[in-house]
């Protein structure tokens, strides 16, 4: 038996790859399983509103993934290349801090109206 083969971090490695395979299997599986559950659900909807607002909730549930998840591929050196593609939405986070600006001034604004602990 080699050290190599008996090394901690390499059982470490193996471990984590199993680990984020199983993962994968189970995070994008239970996806592709329940995609395939809901559409099965109204297959026989006749409903064309019930269908409309269906094809609607799939069509911004497509435009979520295509827009948000990004695949990291494996380089040679150890790190993550982000494979970025024309769809995916690339912002400088503005509107999430002014958002989190105007959250943060409301509490204050509500809290020094409420007076001290919340109370009037």
């Amino acid at each position: 038996m080699s050290l190599a083969a008996s090394s901690p971090s390499r059982q470490a490695a193996i471990t984590a790859y199993r680990t984020l395979l199983r993962t994968q299997r189970e995070v994008f599986g239970a996806a592709k399983k329940e995609t395939y559950v809901r559409f099965m659900q109204n297959k026989d909807e006749t409903n064309v509103d019930v269908l409309e607002e269906k094809l609607k909730l799939a069509d911004q549930v497509n435009s979520l993934l295509r827009k948000n998840v990004v695949q990291g591929v494996p380089r040679d050196d150890n790190t993550y290349e982000l494979r970025i593609t024309k769809d995916i939405e690339l912002g400088d986070n503005d509107s999430i801090r002014q958002a989190k600006g105007s959250h943060r001034k409301n509490r204050k604004k509500a809290a020094a109206q409420q007076g001290c602990c919340g109370g009037h």
